[in-house]
């Protein structure tokens, strides 16, 4: 067993969590910032090449639910293998989960044939349609690097290579960033620089982690020998996975749906929603990281049976990531004037946009405690209940809300739909937690004297 496995089975909790979920939170901000920076360099190019931007944002957002299906679920399920001391197992699903990838990004090509009637439905005015199809289409071409890059560094994540994973991704967004403003203006490829800078930053990720395995520096070993396609792995890697995936999903839809929505009031609402939204979008990566790491220990620990250790774990996850959450709630909406006017000189859209940060930051600090349950729900084998509440804040609850509230109040229904969907998602699985205490406290004891 190496020291970081060690480290998960018997380290102290905290110092482990904090091992497992720094580097992947910081990580995950790197390349919320460079979106964030990337949005910056392009509204300055004007308000329809931000429009452009806001209308490919919900594409930027399911793609990476590819890579955390087969990555995430894979995760997972190589950590309970190793917890449980089954190597040869975990080989087979680290294999099979990277080739899986492979031929998603591979097969997600074929968006490129009907993107155009695509970005129409998803809200692109005429003025914003050209700069939208050159944007995108570019970024399409990146998946092919973009999914096998967040597969990886879940996978190299499950045996706890987080400083690796992180270190990809920091690096792929330090590129962007230095690459944006001399593709965007001195090489003279406006908003089309900005998605190549994107493309060539995904490929140095999947560069940095390839060789982990290649090299055989890793614990698993990585083979096309051991690539199976049985349901003993396939099972277990969509019970995660697929809720994960569903949670990017159906963001990639809520995202869509606001855009349709705001549609009728213009071009500089929808500029507006797609600034507040990639803010709160950087903000959100930095709790997402935390529960990733948390992931890695209570899958792990899940398959070692020390129950003992999840409870605790689980008890300091809620705790830090709700006043984590606060904190990035109360930031936004003190600062969300200085951040929008950043984006743009619009006096319109920076008021509008400061509605928007409000409306989707009021409730933010909610978003800690449910990513946390929903990832405890999946890793203890709650798979449906999981599912359920991963498509609830922004799929099954957001819709709804998102339709009635923008009916009622128009544009300020549109910002404030986030906010509402938020309490409800809280309710209820405040309520479910309750309601099946008993229950789960039970089948975890029989899994301990099994």
């Amino acid at each position: 067993m190496n020291k970081r496995l060690k480290m998960m089975e018997s380290g102290k909790v905290s110092k482990a969590l904090v091992y497992l979920g720094l580097p992947t939170i910081v990580g995950l901000l790197m390349t919320g910032f460079y979106n964030f920076i990337d949005s910056f360099f392009v509204a300055q190019l004007g308000t329809a090449q931000m429009g452009a931007i806001s209308i490919a944002y919900p594409l930027v957002t399911l793609i990476p639910g590819i890579g955390l299906l087969f990555g995430n679920g894979g995760a997972a399920y190589i950590s309970e293998l190793l917890g449980a001391g089954e190597k040869k197992k975990a080989e087979v699903v680290l294999s099979s989960t990277f080739f899986y990838c492979i031929l998603a990004s591979v097969g997600f090509q074929a968006v490129l044939l009907f993107l155009k009637p695509l970005l129409r439905a998803m809200g692109a005015s005429p003025a914003v349609l050209p700069y939208a199809m050159e944007y995108t289409g570019i970024l399409i071409f990146g998946f092919l690097f973009q999914i096998p890059s967040i597969c990886l560094m879940n996978l190299v994540r499950a045996e706890g290579a987080v400083s690796l994973s992180t270190a990809s991704q920091i690096i792929g967004s330090v590129v962007n960033v230095i690459l944006d403003p001399i593709f965007i203006w001195p090489l003279g490829m406006g908003i089309a620089g900005s998605a190549w800078t994107d493309v060539i930053g995904q490929f140095i990720s999947v560069a940095i982690l390839l060789p982990y395995y290649l090299r055989h520096k890793s614990y698993l070993n990585l083979s096309i020998k051991n690539v199976r396609f049985e349901s003993w792995f396939v099972k277990p890697i969509f019970k995660v996975g697929i809720p994960i995936f569903a949670i990017n999903l159906f963001q990639s839809l809520s995202l869509s749906a606001a855009n349709i929505a705001a549609a009728p009031f213009g071009d500089k609402t929808i500029a507006a929603l797609g600034i507040a939204n990639r803010v709160v979008g950087m903000t959100t990566f930095a709790i997402t990281g935390f529960s990733r790491g948390y992931q890695t220990f209570i899958s792990y620990n899940y398959g070692a049976r020390h129950f003992d250790r999840i409870h605790e774990a689980t008890r300091k996850a809620y705790l830090w990531s709700i006043t984590g959450g606060v904190i990035l709630s109360v930031l936004q909406i003190v600062f969300a004037q200085p951040i929008v006017g950043a984006f743009s000189r619009d006096p319109e859209v920076i008021r509008q946009g400061v509605r928007a940060m409000w409306g989707a930051s009021v409730f933010f600090w909610t978003y800690g405690f449910q990513a946390m349950a929903i990832v405890y729900l999946l890793c203890i084998k709650f798979s449906k209940s999981g599912f359920i509440f991963s498509i609830s804040r922004q799929g099954i609850v957001y819709l709804p809300v998102l339709i009635l509230l923008a009916w009622a109040a128009g544009k300020t229904g549109i910002y404030y739909a986030q906010a509402a969907a938020d309490v409800v998602t809280t309710v209820l699985i405040l309520s479910f937690l309750a309601g099946t205490k008993k229950k789960r406290t039970a089948l975890l004891q029989a899994q301990t004297a099994g």
